[in-house]
């Protein structure tokens, strides 16, 4: 069998029904042969991960690699794949800690729980701003990953904090604010460019960490990325908090890139020296 399998794979080529199948394999689970990935599907315990081909250098630990690739095969099909938002600002450096969180096809999803995060958008653009690790999966350059984590909202509560440490780590080298203009133009996510622009904004006019010289120049430039158009309604940093019956009722109010914020930003810039 196939490193990563489903009870349906073992079926066929065990000659059994799906019901002595399912009897089969929790009694190879009980004897440590085979582990339970998640419904109808397992993984093998006698022996390690084959090893996959990887295109490019990664963060992640090759056992990792390897095993994760066939889980993925399994679960999503020949598809392509990419780890996405924080999942991926994670692996470019920013110091946070979060499960995995991939980016797939709409016809690719799947209904198993595996814990993993998984959002969908067109298939030709999987590989758009990505590097290629493996045959069939990418992953968010670190700029990309900030944009489609600002654009949806859900990946983590606390988002904002993490892309304000990129904005102000090491001089901002992290994010190229000309790659999330295109991004936004290429991928439709303008309201996710106009929350990172607020946040870089904000940081500005705090001063936040001493900005000056080459900090002072990133911030600027990442605060004149996006601006309200005609047309464009109110959006809130988080959109998961509740909104607020007028921009007034706001904690802090961007009309310059009609962002409604649901705290006041010394506290976000507070929250980088703690």
């Amino acid at each position: 069998m196939p490193f990563v399998f489903r009870t349906g794979k073992f079926c066929s080529s065990a000659g059994l029904s799906p019901s002595s199948a399912s009897r089969a394999l929790r009694g190879a689970a009980a004897q440590g042969v085979v582990a339970r990935v998640g419904r109808g599907l397992w993984r093998r315990t006698d022996c390690d991960a084959p090893a996959v081909e990887c295109r490019t250098p990664h963060p992640f630990p090759p056992a990792w690699m390897n095993a994760n690739e066939h889980l993925l095969d399994a679960a999503f099909g020949p598809a392509p794949r990419r780890l996405s938002h924080l999942m991926a600002l994670e692996a470019a450096g920013v110091p946070l800690v979060t499960g995995q969180q991939l980016s797939v096809p709409h016809h690719s999803t799947t209904t198993m729980p595996l814990g993993i995060t998984v959002f969908t958008e067109r298939h030709d653009r999987i590989a758009l701003h990505a590097a290629q690790l493996t045959e069939r999966t990418w992953m968010s350059s670190p700029t990309r990953a900030a944009v489609e984590t600002a654009q949806h909202d859900v990946a983590a509560p606390g988002w904002e904090e993490r892309i304000a440490w990129a904005f102000t780590e090491d001089d901002g080298v992290l994010l190229d604010a000309d790659e999330a203009v295109e991004i936004s133009d290429t991928l439709q996510m303008r309201a996710g460019l106009r929350r990172l622009s607020s946040i870089a904004d904000t940081l500005r006019r705090l001063g936040t960490a001493g900005a000056g010289g080459d900090l002072s120049n990133v911030l600027n430039q990442w605060a004149e990325t996006a601006t309200a158009r005609r047309g464009d309604t109110w959006i809130r940093l988080r959109r998961s908090m509740p909104a607020p019956r007028s921009p007034s009722e706001a904690a802090w109010v961007d009309r310059e890139r009609k962002v409604l914020w649901h705290w006041h930003p010394e506290a976000l810039a507070a929250s980088l020296t703690t």
